[in-house]
This record gives structure tokens, C-alpha cells and sequence, in this order.
């Protein structure tokens, strides 16, 4: 049997330090040196003998992907379009050296195609107008614009070095043996980069495992940053906020989630309204139903603001009951069966009034827009807002209707115009809410901002999350996730202008800590990074106006009662960091990196509002700032 392996070298300071990001289905999407990321990205491809290329590293409800518990081991499998079927498998070993990253492909029955690709994606804007070198010693321009032909090099080799025009990034390939390397000029829907196509296999046979073996080595030239200028304008009040939380939504027994309630400091909450269990238990709740009881309990212990959420509904409830799955998007209600489940869901809500002491301020079904898992169009989430907020209402509780609570943040905003004219639904609206995955544009975050402005009402980011693909095969759980969420955080901070967020999830979903064998728990770098938030910034306070001359270095601004938090994000290489408009008080820093987690340190006292402060490379820095007679967060 053949073996793949590609081994990619990236020189660090640390054999502890991540050398490559990886999405959900195993593909690189980046390489990691101590300064920026390399977005170089892989892909495994079939190409049919028509030309048509097929991608095989899909996730699909017929084709999918795993991976082993706590390794970089991911197992898949493929069908192409005339249903012929292989599996392929790929390990990651991270080594101080660089990482092993080896792929075989195996088919279930001869393959109709031309031949089987691994594809690196170089990016453009790092490599325009750069070369790359065959072991020749021939050079190849990397074309400008458009040439003749968009494969612009073919040949066999055993390596390949690309250059930037800047003499600052390299990226060589090393092959154990020659083999046949295209270079193309890719410029499609999907995106425009530098792309190699390295032929892993020409036709494949039955039982016959494609392999290749290679060396991807990446190589940094370092240099030195320019200082960042940030500037701080105390004098402007962008927003209220009352502070970072997150969702509870499951798992409430496991050890994870004892751990972060105990150790961070949390302003919002979200759980959900388990509809199914209490259907069956409301006589005798289970442990599921008594353990979210339990953190509600705990939130208003802890003044913590939160939300009640519904996902799935018992079956007798949806219009098409027992034909679909528990997974299925955008079930409906039966309008038969209104009346049941008012009652249903308030009595949930009246037991854990009066037995255990807790009502939500917030209630909404989850992700009503694409409907995950009950779904409504706009029209019909102003008439459910009506129905359950006078229900309520009735009922004498203190529980809000959430306006939204959609997901995603791209123009999702127009979902809610319905029910915001709508002046009887609005007399039962406590607040307005989105969830972040995916991310946005700072006009498409605004755009949220402004209906939460144009409302007078709260503004919630329900789920503060990055890739809602992550949790099929853990891929959040590293750094560079990390510093990616975090970027998110401070994007949605500075243009989306929420009064709290919930981040998805404070339990082991998406989890901020590993729960060892023994039931230990063991924080992760995330979990620090999520710690600036929550324990570093002032509960109830102001959002400051704040601005910043490196795109690569974001900054927000809190205050309360004179108690100030600046929290810096720094996505590059090491750099000074000239801070201006400070108020004249004795600041501290807390610095979390990949390997140095909420590191304290004196920062300094500014001079005439000026202060100068070393960043490390990939790093949060909070820098918080008390005046005489404030108390700290």
C-alpha cells in the first residue's frame, strides 16, 4: 500500500505553536506563522472525463465526514455524479519540525474520471507579481492580468518555491517524486487566487489507493511594523452595553458548563425551552429539565439577563407530524393545535415561576427565519409575537417577546420590518436580537444596529459564532479559531453596536475548555481570550468612540463609573502601539497569546493622553484603567 503525505514546514519559535488551520472538513485554510496567516487552502478534486471538476472533500447528508476524538484525523467519503463512490482519509500530526498532513483516497469501484488533483489556493493579493521557481531553475512570472492561457505552466517536477514581489513571504513544494503540476490563474465565482494542481492519480481502479508524496514548507521574512495609532474619544458615547455572556442551551449536567459559570463574569444568558422533555416530565422533570432550571437559577443569583429559546416542538405539534426528521428546517405549526401549545409552553414558564423561583426575560423561537427547527415567515412571526406575548401576558409573567433572533447578520435585518410595524406585536417586544455566524460587512452589522436604534429596544447578538459547520468535526477548537472569534467580537462591537451578547456555548458545545478523563478541566486559550470580555469589561457601560489605522489591529472602548477597559487585538507579527486620548490614570495590561494566557503587566501612565505599549504577535491585550473612588469591573 502507497502512502500520501504532504508535510508542511512553517518555521515557529515554539514547538507548542499551531502551524495550520483546518474547517470542519479537514481542508488547510490557512498556514500560521508567528505574524500574519498564509490563507493558503486545500482541496481534493475529481476530474470527470468531460472536464468537469467535482470537489470530494463535501460534507453531504450522503457523504460524511468525521473525526477522531482530540486528533487531527479526518475520515470521508465521496459519490460523483454518476454514483460511483470511494472514501478518503487525512492526518495532521503537528510536530516542532512542522506538520505532517498525509491523505489517501480509496475507491469503492472503478472510477469513470481523468485523474484525481490535490489543489492548493495561493493567495493573489499576497503573490501578485511574484514568481515561482521550478527545480529547473526556471522562473515563472505569476500573471497580472489575464494571460492567454489561464493554465500558464505545465510540467513535471519535484519542486516548486513561489516568491512574493516583496521579498517577504515564501512557499516551497517539495516532491518525493516528479510528478505532473499545473499552475492556473483561477478567476471564477468562488474567488480569484493562484492555484496549483498536483495530479495525484491518472484514472483509479477499484481498491487501488491514490498517493503522493510532498513538502510544503512556508517561509517569513521578518519586518518591521509601523507603529498603530489608535486614538480614543472619551467624550463620545457610541452605545449602552450591559456585557458579554453566552448560551446554555445543552449540556447543562457536564463539567464544562459548571466551569464557566463558575469562572467567567456573565451579563447576558440564553437556554432553551426543552418542549419535548417537558411534554413527557412536567410531572417529574428529568435531570436535562432540572439542570437548565438550575442555570436559570443560577443567572438570576448572579443578576444575569437572559433569553428562552425554543428548537424543537413534540411531534403532534408541526403540520406534517412524524414524516420528517428531528432535523428538518422550517416545520410549521398545525393551526389546529395553537391553543395546546400556548398552554404547553406557559405552563413551562408558570413551574418555573413558582418551584423554582426563575422567569426569562426574553422568549423566542430559534432562528425563525430559516427555521431551526419552527419556522415563520414575517408576517407569521408578528402574529406569534401577538399570540405568546398576550398569552403572557395573561398568565402574569414578566417575559418578553425577542424580536428576530435570526440567523446570521447579512440582510437578514428585513426579516423583522413586519413585526416592528405591527404596534400590537410591538407592545410585547422586550428586545431585538441576531446571530453572527458567518460574519458580515460593517454596513450589513449597522444595518442591525439601526433597527435596534430605530426601535428604542436592546440590541442582542443571541449567538456570537464564527462557523455553525465547526461543530461536525471540532474544528473550533484551536487558537486560530480563537483570534477569529474574537475578530468577529470586536467587528460586531464596533459597527452592530449590541447591548449584550451570548456566546455559542459556554457549555461543551463549541466548548472553551477540555474535560480531561478524570472529569478535570483544563482551560483553553479561547477560554482566556473569551475572559478579557467577560471578567475585564465593565458590566452596564459605555461604548466609546474609537478608531484605528491598521486593519489588522481593531480596538473597542468601554467605560463605567470611571472604570475603563480597552481591549486591542492584534492579528500580525509583534508591533508598538501608540495609544492617544487616554485619560491620565495608571494603566494595566492583560495580554493572552497561543502559548501566554491572562498575563498581567504594568502598562504605564500616559503623557498628555499618549501611550506607547509593545503588542505581541497574535495576541488580545486589555488594557483596563480605574479613576480615584471607581471600582473595577
Amino acid at each position: 500500500m502507497r502512502r500520501f503525505l504532504l508535510l508542511l514546514l512553517v518555521p515557529i519559535s515554539a514547538a507548542a505553536l499551531e502551524q495550520a488551520a483546518y474547517d470542519s472538513t479537514g481542508r488547510i485554510i490557512a498556514l500560521l506563522s508567528t505574524a500574519e496567516d498564509l490563507e493558503v487552502t486545500s482541496d481534493l478534486v475529481a476530474v470527470l472525463p468531460n472536464g468537469k471538476r467535482v470537489p470530494i472533500q463535501v460534507r453531504t447528508p450522503r457523504t460524511p465526514i468525521r473525526r477522531e476524538p482530540d486528533r487531527l484525523v479526518w475520515h470521508g467519503e465521496f459519490e460523483l455524479p454518476d454514483a460511483s463512490r470511494g472514501r478518503w482519509e487525512i492526518r495532521a500530526e503537528e510536530k516542532s519540525s512542522g506538520l505532517d498532513y498525509a491523505i489517501s483516497i480509496r475507491p469503492e469501484a472503478p472510477l469513470e474520471l481523468d485523474r484525481i488533483e490535490f489543489v492548493l489556493d495561493l493567495p493573489r493579493r499576497v503573490f501578485l507579481d511574484g514568481r515561482a521557481l521550478a527545480d529547473s531553475g526556471e522562473a515563472i512570472r505569476l500573471p497580472v492580468a489575464k494571460p492567454p492561457d489561464v493554465v500558464f505552466f505545465r510540467g513535471e517536477v519535484s519542486s516548486l518555491r513561489f516568491q512574493d514581489a516583496g521579498g517577504q513571504w515564501e512557499m516551497e513544494l517539495g516532491l518525493a517524486d516528479r510528478r505532473s503540476v499545473a499552475l492556473v490563474d483561477r478567476f471564477d465565482s468562488s474567488g480569484r487566487s493562484y492555484q496549483v494542481r498536483m495530479v495525484i492519480q491518472e484514472g483509479v481502479r477499484a481498491g487501488q489507493e491514490a498517493a503522493v508524496r510532498a513538502t510544503l514548507r512556508l517561509n517569513r521574512v521578518p519586518r518591521e511594523y509601523r507603529p498603530a495609532h489608535l486614538s480614543l474619544d472619551a467624550s463620545r458615547v457610541r452605545y449602552r452595553f450591559d456585557g458579554f455572556g453566552g448560551n446554555y442551551c445543552w449540556n447543562n449536567l457536564s463539567p464544562a458548563s459548571a466551569y464557566t459559570l463558575e469562572n467567567l463574569k456573565i451579563a447576558w444568558g440564553r437556554t432553551e425551552m426543552k418542549l419535548r422533555a417537558w411534554d413527557k416530565e412536567r410531572d417529574n422533570p428529568g435531570a436535562a429539565l432540572r439542570a437548565d432550571f438550575e442555570v436559570m437559577r443560577r443567572f438570576q443569583t448572579m443578576g444575569v439577563l437572559y433569553v428562552i429559546s425554543i428548537w424543537w416542538l413534540p411531534e403532534r405539534f408541526y403540520t406534517d407530524p412524524y414524516e420528517k426528521p428531528r432535523s428538518q428546517h422550517f416545520r410549521q405549526i398545525d393551526p389546529e393545535r395553537w391553543e395546546e401549545l400556548l398552554d404547553l409552553v406557559g405552563s413551562y414558564l408558570v413551574y418555573a415561576k413558582n418551584a423554582w423561583g426563575v422567569e426569562p426575560d426574553l422568549f423566542s423561537f430559534n432562528e425563525p427565519n430559516i427555521g431551526v427547527y419552527v419556522g415563520f415567515d414575517p408576517e407569521a412571526h408578528a402574529k406569534a409575537i401577538k399570540r405568546f406575548g398576550a398569552h403572557f401576558e395573561k398568565l402574569g409573567l414578566k417575559t418578553r417577546m425577542l424580536l428576530g433572533d435570526a440567523t446570521g447578520p447579512r440582510n437578514t435585518h428585513t426579516y423583522v420590518l413586519a413585526a416592528a410595524a405591527d404596534a400590537e406585536a410591538m407592545r410585547y417586544v422586550g428586545a431585538v436580537a441576531f446571530h453572527s455566524w458567518g460574519g458580515a460587512t460593517a454596513e450589513q452589522y449597522a444595518a442591525w444596529g439601526e433597527v435596534g436604534e430605530w426601535l428604542g429596544l436592546p440590541l442582542l447578538v443571541s449567538e456570537l459564532g464564527l462557523d455553525a459547520a465547526a461543530y461536525h468535526t471540532r474544528s473550533w477548537d484551536s487558537f486560530h479559531y480563537g483570534l477569529r472569534e474574537t475578530r468577529l467580537a470586536q467587528e460586531v462591537l464596533l459597527h452592530a453596536r449590541p447591548q449584550g451578547t451570548q456566546y455559542w456555548q459556554f457549555t461543551n458545545d463549541y466548548s472553551l475548555v477540555r474535560v480531561r478523563d478524570d472529569g478535570s478541566v483544563e482551560p483553553t486559550a479561547r477560554f482566556w481570550l473569551m475572559k478579557h470580555f467577560t471578567d475585564l469589561t465593565p458590566r452596564k457601560s459605555e461604548a466609546l468612540a474609537t478608531s484605528s489605522d491598521q486593519p489588522l489591529v481593531l480596538f473597542t472602548a468601554f467605560r463605567a463609573a470611571g472604570s475603563y477597559t480597552l481591549h486591542i487585538l492584534n492579528l500580525g507579527g509583534g508591533r508598538t502601539v501608540v495609544l492617544e486620548g487616554l485619560p491620565e490614570l495608571d494603566w494595566q495590561a492583560v495580554e493572552t497569546t497561543e502559548t501566554n494566557h491572562f498575563a498581567r503587566r504594568p502598562a504605564g501612565r500616559p503623557g498628555q493622553g499618549r501611550l506607547e505599549l509593545a503588542l505581541p504577535p497574535r495576541s488580545l491585550t486589555t488594557l483596563t484603567g480605574e479613576a480615584p473612588g471607581s471600582t473595577s469591573p
